[in-house]
């Protein structure tokens, strides 16, 4: 008779009945160990890849003066190319010429038209390219390599914008950018390196690899989560139920299980409940695209249009009332940030226009959504726990709604798109994942710190895992 055999004799009934648990223990820790190696292994990965991740010279968009003398009227330029409507039209400034910058329906790659000569110019490259070297702060030479109007490999759904122009680098690490060039906004940046570790990633944590499985993928991560949190929980009982381990390496093995268990549970039940909140998701509402007659748009901007002392950088079409409003953003006498509207002739709009506009295009979504009334719509300038930096877009609208979900939901002042639609389930969700699972309260102590204390963990867990087979094979071998 086994040590284990006769100690499970001897000892009271609770604890023979957690010693008879022990075979089931280990064949749930063989399952586990498969979860284990994928995800402690590859999370070992994620603070490497946030140390390691491609950074650019700056994070705001070129604010370059725009050149508003002798310009043609977007409805002479696009009218005479046959274009009678657009979702979107701008006035941009590439390589010192103005151009109109068109969305046309059904087109994923914007237009662009010279905006004194009238002339359709195939500078989409040249925009591209030239964006590229902003946010490098480089004049090295560049490639437009095309754009991509999906999420897939490198450009993940975590990126946000699309459509996405990709332009390349000729460095050695092959870095390349990914732009959303209907606002000048950077997606990513993306060097060998991180592709690399960003599919392993994906591959190995959130087992791309059954990506084409379809429900199959989240049944075998909820099988595996509840094989690593069933093991964890045997191991502990076994542990409090055995007073003292046959060998050095299984009293070794006992101890760094208690030691971990925590973690092991806190890891293992918030990824269950990522999942789980993911595969209950609501799909969103179908966006929001303005529609604009070419011929409402007769005026030419000029400068007239100014406010006292201003520049322009940014002058784009929004949609309010059903009409074409001009959305000016510039700064004043160099020091001052300025923000306004202006009808399509010109004119200089009220100042409850963002108000309204926040309103309308809220409305829209807050009616595709079956919401009742909300509050007031408010700016948002930065990131906080709700609207985090997963969203990607600032500043936003935000309005808050007295549903039983209690959502808010916050809109993109550029262009109108939905950026987020947050529920009581998202903030509780959003709450277990970063303090749970990516263990955010040590971000107290600096992101190396937690970085660090998260990799540690994750190499815990790994060795664990190896010396629970090393045991495992050992017992077979004398089985046998």
């Amino acid at each position: 008779m086994s040590n284990a055999a006769v100690s499970g004799a001897r000892a009271p009934r609770w604890r023979q009945w957690l010693l008879r648990l022990m075979p089931w223990h280990r064949r749930l820790a063989i399952l586990a160990c498969v979860g284990i190696f994928s995800w402690a292994g590859s999370g070992m990965l994620h603070p490497l890849m946030s140390f390691m991740q491609a950074r650019p010279a700056t994070m705001s968009p070129p604010q370059q003066a725009l050149p508003l003398e002798e310009l043609l009227s977007p409805a002479a330029v696009l009218g005479a190319a046959g274009i009678d409507k657009v979702q979107g039209l701008r006035l941009v400034q590439i390589e010192g010429e103005p151009y109109y910058q068109a969305r046309l329906p059904s087109a994923d790659e914007p237009r662009y038209w010279h905006a004194r000569n009238g002339n359709d110019a195939d500078v989409l490259a040249r925009h591209a390219e030239a964006l590229a070297r902003h946010y490098l702060a480089s004049d090295e030479p560049l490639a437009y390599a095309g754009t991509l109007t999906g999420y897939k490999g490198e450009y993940a759904f975590i990126n946000r914008l699309l459509p996405v122009a990709r332009v390349d680098t000729g460095r050695e690490n092959r870095l390349r950018l990914y732009l959303d060039l209907y606002h000048d906004r950077l997606g990513t940046l993306v060097d060998q390196r991180k592709a690399w570790f960003s599919g392993f990633f994906q591959t190995l944590h959130s087992f791309g690899w059954l990506e084409a499985a379809g429900p199959l993928r989240p049944l075998l991560m909820f099988i595996l989560l509840a094989c690593v949190m069933s093991a964890t929980l045997l191991g502990l009982g076994i542990f409090v139920a055995r007073k003292r381990a046959v060998s050095g390496l299984r009293r070794w093995h006992g101890w760094a299980g208690l030691g971990l268990a925590l973690a092991t549970l806190s890891f293992a039940s918030s990824g269950a409940y990522h999942l789980l909140h993911k595969q209950r998701a609501e799909p969103m509402p179908r966006p929001f695209h303005a529609n604009f007659a070419v011929a409402d748009l007769a005026a030419a901007p000029e400068q007239a249009w100014l406010l006292p002392g201003e520049s322009l950088y940014q002058l784009s079409l929004i949609e309010l009332d059903g009409q074409p409003v001009w959305r000016a953003q510039g700064n004043q006498y160099g020091v001052m940030d300025s923000l306004h509207y202006l009808s399509a002739a010109g004119d200089e709009m009220t100042d409850d226009t963002p108000r309204r506009y926040a309103s309308e295009r809220l409305d829209h979504y807050a009616q595709a959504l079956g919401l009742g009334e909300g509050g007031e719509p408010a700016m948002q300038h930065g990131f906080d726990h709700e609207y985090g930096f997963v969203f990607k877009r600032l500043p936003v609208f935000k309005r808050e709604y007295t549903d039983a979900a209690h959502t808010t939901l916050f809109i993109d002042p550029l262009d109108g798109a939905l950026a987020a639609r947050v529920q009581d389930a998202d903030r509780l969700e959003s709450w277990v994942f970063g303090y749970l699972h990516k263990w955010e309260l040590l971000g107290l102590f600096g992101n190396n710190v937690k970085h660090a204390v998260v990799a540690l963990l994750g190499l815990a867990h790994v060795l664990l895992a190896v010396i629970g087979l090393s045991l495992l094979r050992r017992s077979s071998r004398r089985a046998s």
